[in-house]
């Protein structure tokens, strides 16, 4: 593969010749040719990189860990869900003139998440994952985005989503397995809490379609600006995965150690009432628009101070899995069949989550 990068007066300077190395789809090992990946990649005052998937699965640990790193640069608030258009329609069907809109166009897009002096500038938004218009959207943005997908076995990753839909409010359903039944039933437009504006994320089983969902940034970006990490490697050792994303971004100091964050613990809701007016469409419109963006992040420290206490997730018995397992094995022999022909792992997933 030859590729010619000359974006810029600075590049062109530098850059005359075309360079060819037969495995520049894997690392940036010769000098000059790590300068050129570098210089396209930098080449736009843009958002470089997504962390596009999925939730629960390690995003915020990592929206931590990089932007700690002197050349990485993120928005203070995470998730603001710009390029989830499609995501935003369904909302604004609900909530009408009560939408709230925190980022109104590309040019408050770019205020939040583009520091003029950052070579990397990343977006950690899992939930553009489940986008099907975010690939596309993200694709017209900047067709040299790197994009960084984790996956978590898929019983786990539900435990944690139904968990997480209840401290939201998105979810009534307190038992696990009697949430995951009621599925049909709420694709027929019944049993969806009133305060659930995104219904789709209490469709369980389609959550874990996770071939589906990574195939859509297959087909939009080459496989080179693509890394897939695995959340048992970031349980195993985090600084491991760390270092590696640091050498997929090519960020020039990959030495850079960050602080161990804080944990990111399982947590349920308390004062539910108190939260459940705060999230009121009126209410919560009328907070975000008269709340300054500087002071947001703020405001989330003391919510979450306010609203979380850690908590383990109930119990399920290794009969419930094992039959959850068999339930799921068809999608995780998909993924893990696609992932590897797609070069973007190197482990049977049946056999790592015990299938």
């Amino acid at each position: 593969m030859s590729c010619l990068f000359a974006k810029t007066n600075e590049v062109k300077s530098q850059c005359e010749v075309l360079i060819t190395y037969p495995d520049w789809r894997r690392e940036c090992t010769i000098v000059h040719f790590e300068f050129l990946i570098k210089a396209l990649f930098m080449s736009s005052n843009k958002v470089n990189f997504f962390f596009a998937g999925f939730p629960k699965s390690g995003s915020t640990l990592f929206w931590h860990m990089l932007t700690e790193h002197p050349e990485i640069h993120s928005s203070p608030l995470k998730e603001l869900n710009y390029f989830n258009t499609d995501h935003i329609s369904v909302i604004k069907q609900k909530l009408g003139k009560n939408l709230p809109q925190q980022v109104a166009s590309e040019a408050d897009y770019q205020s939040l998440y583009v520091h003029p002096n950052s070579n990397f500038n990343g977006d950690f938004n899992p939930t553009y994952i489940y986008s099907e218009d975010a690939p596309k959207n993200i694709y017209d943005y900047n067709k040299n985005a790197k994009i960084i997908i984790s996956i978590r076995e898929p019983v786990s990753y539900l435990r944690s989503t139904h968990f997480q839909n209840l401290y939201n409010l998105a979810e009534d359903e307190t038992e696990f397995l009697k949430a995951l039944s009621l599925e049909s039933l709420r694709k027929q437009g019944t049993n969806i809490p009133q305060t659930c504006v995104l219904p789709f994320f209490l469709y369980y089983s389609e959550l874990i379609q996770y071939q589906k969902f990574i195939r859509r940034y297959v087909e939009q970006f080459p496989p080179e600006q693509i890394k897939v990490i695995l959340f048992d490697h970031i349980i195993t050792d985090k600084m491991l995965v760390y270092q590696s994303l640091l050498t997929f971004l090519c960020v020039e100091d990959i030495d850079f150690r960050t602080p161990e964050p804080d944990r990111n613990p399982s947590h349920r809701l308390r004062f539910k009432f108190a939260r459940k007016i705060l999230l009121n469409p009126t209410i919560n419109k009328a907070l975000l628009t008269i709340i300054p963006k500087k002071m947001m992040p703020l405001g989330v420290k003391i919510s979450h101070k306010l609203f979380k206490k850690e908590d383990k997730k109930p119990p399920l018995s290794s009969e419930d899995v094992n039959k959850l397992k068999t339930q799921f094995r068809a999608e995780v022999q998909l993924l893990s069949d696609y992932l590897c022909e797609e070069g973007l792992i190197d482990v049977d997933l049946i056999k790592l989550w015990g299938y």
